[in-house]
């Protein structure tokens, strides 16, 4: 019960991240423009379900008006920015595909799903596998976890170091632009010594994927 609290928490922490700072933008000599997101307080209160966000309108009955702009506006309030790091590239659509289809004779590539499995289970990209970012953000609420996670990535795990020599090249996602799972994912492996070079980054997840009608499969 601890975990699910944890990992709770952690997601909401995740899609729900830091309001984007605003900044001053000088349109002429003498006027300014506030560049900001501008989100209305009752959106920020809304229970998030995998209905809400992938079904139909996007939008539950409760979801205030002032709400349903788009379910983004609503709950991502953090937005990545194009590029995470200089060797991390950033994929678009055609890139996932070509990446999937070379993934598929390839032992040393992997399509990951940052999200926690209930939402991975719900609906995620073909050739996905699940690792939720919690377990490798959270090693010391998660070490089993972190330890067969890492094992999966290919890093061999040593008594006071970690080899990234026989790493995997990864391909990570999660929500979308807003979702900040992935991103923060990426910034632990490299912290802890993934080589950049064997990372890259859909930015637009779940979002741009079904906003292209693209298809989708349950994950197990």
């Amino acid at each position: 019960m601890y975990k699910l609290m944890i990992t709770m928490f952690l997601f909401f922490s995740c899609i729900q991240a830091e309001d984007v700072k605003s900044d001053t933008l000088k349109t002429s000599k003498n006027k300014s423009t506030i560049l900001k997101r501008e989100i209305n307080p009752k959106c920020k209160l809304i229970p998030i379900s995998n209905d809400m966000f992938w079904e139909a309108s996007y939008a539950s009955d409760e979801v205030p008006d002032v709400c349903k702009a788009t379910f983004v506006t609503s709950a991502g309030q953090n937005i990545s920015p194009m590029i995470l790091h200089k060797k991390i590239e950033t994929y678009g659509e055609m890139e996932v595909l070509a990446y999937v289809k070379k993934m598929h004779d390839d032992d040393s590539m992997l399509f990951i799903d940052t999200r926690d499995e209930e939402w991975y289970g719900y609906k995620t990209i073909p050739g996905a596998i699940n690792i939720h970012c919690a377990y490798i953000i959270m090693q010391e609420t998660f070490p089993d976890e972190y330890k067969a996670s890492l094992q999966k990535l290919g890093v061999i795990i040593r008594e006071k170091s970690y080899d990234f020599s026989q790493v995997k090249t990864i391909l990570l996602f999660c929500n979308g632009s807003w979702c900040s799972q992935s991103p923060k994912m990426i910034k632990a492996l490299l912290a802890l010594g993934y080589p950049p070079e064997k990372m890259k980054w859909y930015r637009g997840g779940m979002d741009d994927w079904l906003g292209l009608s693209m298809t989708t499969t349950r994950g197990k």
